[in-house]
């Protein structure tokens, strides 16, 4: 058997980007050693010194071949943790010490629309008694975020008339109250958040990660609606109850992971690229071309209804407890 060496890259690259994702899932490799990928960046230019020394050689391949598997390795880390293995990328790279700013809060009515916006740190959100909401936290200068509040509206949202945007890391705690109907809006870029409403009622939730890690928990609401949640490059895990509502995600590289209580109904409608789903495995029956059902799915009857598109991304779904990014 011959192997043509100007494909030789191109095939170690391929295997890798595929291979570590699954392997990943399956549990086979730590997801946080792939996520330190984007440290790998000085071997492309270890491999391009050596293409160049051996140039002409009977091993000039050597070079190309180690740039091609530090690409792969890279793509694939890429493809199942998102863009936190490059920190330059978020710009969210200061250490610089931070500062509690002041404490706000205020209070919703019995219909309210939340929408908040985080760039860069820590968001904790969390739903406590009563119609109050509250914001502690801490950042560089101490000004804290911008907050336009009414009875029926609260906009959170990073102040970045003061200062560059992206030079400093913040940390928001935010308490929504249990008491009004909320419409939840979440915005986070480059950081970790994590969003657990216990109790909450929520009209509808819609989640956006761009380049960082989210976990989301409403397996334990008193009500929700529908859920909408976009992941680009970055890791994300819903925890949602049986209730019947719609669900639709969407991920363009990374990893997003959707837990249901063991049993529940569902049917999904599944379509992407190079996108890959663990449904035959969580015990899913293909009914259609880009349709998988549960055994306790009955059309007729309350059930979730998810349609999950993945581009260059991992999609899991699993029954029983909670999930985590």
């Amino acid at each position: 058997m011959h192997i043509d060496r100007r494909l030789l890259g191109w095939g170690a690259f391929f295997i890798l980007v595929g291979g570590i994702p699954l392997a990943v899932r399956a549990g086979l490799l730590d997801e946080s050693l792939v996520s330190q990928w984007g440290q790998l960046w000085p071997l492309l230019l270890i491999g391009w010194g050596i293409g160049l020394l051996l140039r002409s050689t009977s091993v000039d391949w050597l070079g190309g071949a180690l740039v091609a598997i530090t690409f792969g390795v890279m793509g694939g880390g890429l493809l199942a943790t998102g863009w936190r293995g490059l920190p330059l990328a978020t710009g969210c790279t200061s250490d610089a010490p931070t500062t509690a700013f002041q404490a706000r809060s205020g209070d919703l009515t019995s219909s309210a629309q939340v929408d908040v916006d985080f760039n860069c740190g820590s968001l904790a959100v969390t739903a406590v008694d009563g119609t109050a909401w509250s914001l502690t936290g801490t950042d560089r200068d101490a000004r804290g975020p911008r907050i336009t509040s009414t009875s029926s509206h609260l906009s959170i949202k990073p102040d970045d008339t003061v200062s560059f945007p992206g030079t400093g890391r913040s940390s928001w705690n935010l308490a929504i109250p249990r008491g009004p109907i909320v419409d939840l809006s979440l915005t986070l870029n480059a950081g970790d958040g994590t969003v657990d409403l216990g109790g909450a009622t929520l009209g509808s939730a819609n989640m956006t990660l761009n380049a960082g890690k989210l976990d989301i928990d409403l397996s334990a609401v008193a009500s929700a609606g529908d859920v909408t949640a976009t992941v680009n490059a970055g890791a994300a895990a819903i925890s949602l109850n049986a209730n019947d509502r719609d669900v639709n995600v969407s991920l363009n590289a990374g990893s997003l992971q959707v837990c249901l209580p063991a049993g529940a109904p569902i049917r999904v409608n599944w379509s992407g690229t190079l996108g890959s789903n663990n449904f035959s495995a969580a015990g899913l029956t293909q009914t259609g071309d880009s349709t998988w059902t549960s055994s306790s799915f009955a059309e007729s009857q309350p059930h979730t209804e998810l349609r999950a598109s993945a581009n260059a991304g991992s999609f899991e779904l699993r029954f029983g407890g909670t999930c985590h990014a």
